[in-house]
């Protein structure tokens, strides 16, 4: 748990020139951090989790889900498609002659929308996830919905940590925290349930 609270908590505190940056924007900040989440994954290459708990304390919970989650949706189609273009035929003459590179090639067009659904719900990081579906063979449309209904909650999650941050004992703090640990907890817990079936 502590592990998971400073993985959270030390790299905002070393966001203060992003957190400044779009807060001199005024009533602009909005739409500048709408900005920045949207072409971050060819720009700037910031951490979406960062991002996202930076809006919670600059936005409160509720606008910061709907700026990150707009944000996102522009993200989304730019991180996938930045790789899908660029990369794409890279990868075709990689999977030639290899089997194996190949069956995980076709599991992500086969199994796309559960595939991303599950990573964007367990917190995997975003643009990683958006490169790895572009340089797949999975239709956008799968990984874009699967990103749309997963980015809701999770952007909530994030923001309401974000607006909570500075005050540790608030009930809004240790309720949004225990999700996010449940959440980062899941993927080992059904990593090792796999292994342990008979």
């Amino acid at each position: 748990m502590l592990g998971i609270l400073a993985y959270l908590y030390i790299p905002y505190q070393n966001s203060d020139d992003i957190k400044s940056f779009i807060d001199s924007f005024g009533a602009a900040a909005p739409l500048a951090f709408i900005i920045i989440c949207i072409v971050k994954p060819i720009i700037f290459f910031l951490p979406s989790l960062w991002l996202t708990i930076i809006a919670g304390t600059l936005f409160g919970p509720w606008y910061g889900t709907l700026y990150v989650a707009v944000g996102g949706a522009g993200s989304t189609v730019v991180g996938f498609y930045f790789t899908r273009w660029l990369g794409r035929i890279w990868i075709e003459q990689l999977l030639k002659g290899r089997k194996r590179l190949l069956m995980v090639d076709e599991k992500m067009e086969k199994r796309g929308f559960k595939t991303i659904f599950t990573m964007r719900l367990f917190g995997l990081p975003w643009d990683m996830v958006s490169y790895s579906a572009g340089l797949s063979s999975m239709r956008f449309k799968d990984f874009y919905f699967a990103s749309l209904i997963a980015l809701v909650p999770t952007s909530f999650i994030y923001t309401y940590f974000g607006s909570s941050i500075l005050n540790p004992l608030s009930l809004g703090f240790i309720i949004s925290l225990s999700v996010i640990i449940i959440l980062g907890s899941l993927p080992y817990v059904f990593k090792r349930m796999k292994h342990e079936k008979p």
